[in-house]
């Protein structure tokens, strides 16, 4: 994802919510010339403001972007590359390949690595697990396009999804209770 991916996402999450920059920046509490120059990319957009515009348009790669920006460059990456064509179908498959190759390596590292307390690990062991790591988050990149691109074409909220999502993990005891983040 290029530096300024969050610039670029901003602008067309703004175009597909109907939204000015200067109806942006009264959401914001910003000026219409720090909106610009956030869409543009001659700014970062602090925290804050990414929050607010991830709220103000509910768009899932805006979302992506922000959260990609805001976490030096952890989290899940919008796929766009040169490779992959962006549509629901190829991103299911691509979910769907990435998913199989993950249960390979788990089966694996579970027979020969994972009861092993992490001290007497092989340097070979250690790089199982290292390629145990890099499956995972391949399923968590095309996992989160998959969802990603499934809210845009068929205009489901992000944000609600998200929201269901925790209230499942908090019912089921996986995550404690938090607080929400709202803009508003």
């Amino acid at each position: 994802m290029s530096a300024n991916q969050y610039s670029h996402q901003l602008g067309q999450a703004l175009m597909e919510a109907g939204m000015t920059q200067l109806s942006f920046s009264f959401d914001a509490h910003v000026s219409p010339e720090s909106v610009s120059a956030y869409k543009n990319g001659r700014a970062i957009a602090p925290p804050d403001i990414k929050s607010k515009s991830v709220i103000a348009t509910d768009n899932p790669y805006l979302a992506m972007s922000a959260m990609y920006e805001s976490a030096a460059g952890t989290g899940p990456v919008i796929l766009d590359g040169d490779r992959i064509e962006i549509n629901r179908h190829t991103v299911l498959d691509r979910t769907e390949k990435e998913m199989r190759e993950l249960l390979k390596v788990i089966e694996k590292a579970e027979e020969r690595v994972i009861g092993a307390p992490p001290r007497s690990l092989t340097s070979q062991e250690r790089q199982e697990i290292e390629t145990l790591i890099q499956e995972t988050l391949d399923v968590v990149t095309a996992s989160t396009n998959l969802a990603a691109i499934l809210c845009r074409e068929y205009k489901v909220s992000w944000i609600k999804q998200w929201t269901i999502h925790k209230s499942k993990l908090v019912k089921n005891g996986l995550m404690k209770m938090m607080k929400e983040v709202t803009g508003k």
